[in-house]
């Protein structure tokens, strides 16, 4: 079915000045998050989390052990209390969530969300080594499917193990698995809103989620006022009202299709600041896609971060979707 550290060597041989780049960031003591995704989601397997700080050290001229305080992978999201929460946003795309999102599915696995068997079927003639197991995973995907909005004791039981790294209890993080859009319900959502052209449908679930998100946050007092996703390449921003805070949600867009979309987020007193911005790899520079927009605490927010910086790429109610 496939060797997933093979996998990772092959896309890493393909891609050495960027994991340089990420290694001298890291060596120089910026932490350096990855979060994955539905495509990548083996990276929850901590061998191949190892692999790849090996491979990212190799690429940079230092060692594996230097970079494991500031070089991680997050399963599932990224929590900076009052500054920012981040995901890779297929969990609210219907055709891409899964069960347990701290299990990695892989590419050959039996456990193929239905996005991804229909990948899997429509561009055979570019994946012919994967679409050689589609006979053992479709049915295995059919009965995944069967199961779809059921935690199992398996998930329950990952949650738990998480909780302390995620700084959240296990309610709480049994709430944020509970907003996965992998239910039949969410599906026949989703081909509706194909069906009918609705551009936006899964960024309009990823904003929901971002309110829902919040709410649990505010419970467990350790609230953040900017969402940042990604999963459906295209650069946005979104305010959101959740009571008394002003929230912003964010999707960076892709690096794939050469856009290089990010989100920068700023901590100070008055609130946290965060802006779209695009690199230009020819100029070597950054350019502004949005003006600085301001999200305003909450109460349970005050006392955030006034110097933390990132980069990644009830009454709730929310502004149409700023596209730049």
């Amino acid at each position: 079915m496939g060797d997933p550290l093979a996998a990772l060597d092959a896309v890493a041989a393909q891609h050495m000045s960027a994991l340089a780049a990420l290694g001298a960031a890291a060596a120089d003591g910026i932490a350096v998050d990855l979060i994955p995704g539905n495509h990548d989601s083996e990276l929850a397997d901590p061998d191949l989390q190892e692999r790849l700080r090996a491979l990212v050290a190799d690429a940079a001229g230092t060692s594996a052990s230097l970079l494991r305080p500031t070089f991680r992978v997050r399963p599932w999201f990224l929590l900076v209390p009052g500054l920012l929460y981040a995901e890779h946003g297929s969990q609210y795309h219907a055709l891409n969530a899964v069960a347990d999102p701290l299990s990695p599915f892989g590419r050959w696995s039996r456990r193929l969300p239905p996005g991804a068997v229909l990948d899997l079927f429509f561009r055979r003639a570019e994946h012919r080594g994967r679409a050689r197991a589609l006979p053992r995973v479709v049915p295995a995907m059919l009965r995944a499917l069967a199961r779809r909005g059921r935690t199992g004791a398996a998930t329950v039981a990952s949650l738990h193990t998480f909780a302390p790294e995620a700084g959240l209890s296990p309610d709480a993080l049994a709430g944020l698995r509970g907003l996965a859009e992998d239910s039949w319900v969410a599906l026949l959502r989703n081909a509706c809103a194909a069906a009918l052209g609705r551009a936006g449908h899964v960024e309009s679930r990823q904003q929901q989620a971002a309110l829902a998100v919040h709410q649990i946050l505010a419970q467990e007092a350790q609230p953040a006022p900017v969402y940042v996703f990604g999963h459906t390449h295209r650069v946005a921003h979104r305010a959101l009202d959740a009571n008394s805070a002003r929230l912003l949600w964010f999707n960076g867009g892709a690096w794939a299709d050469g856009s290089y979309g990010f989100v920068e987020v700023e901590g100070r007193a008055d609130g946290v600041v965060a802006r779209l911005c695009h690199w230009d790899p020819a100029a070597r520079s950054t350019l502004t896609l949005s003006d600085p927009l301001l999200a305003q605490p909450s109460v349970a927010q005050e006392g955030a971060p006034t110097t933390r910086g990132a980069r990644s790429a009830g009454n709730r109610s929310a502004d149409a979707v700023a596209t730049p």
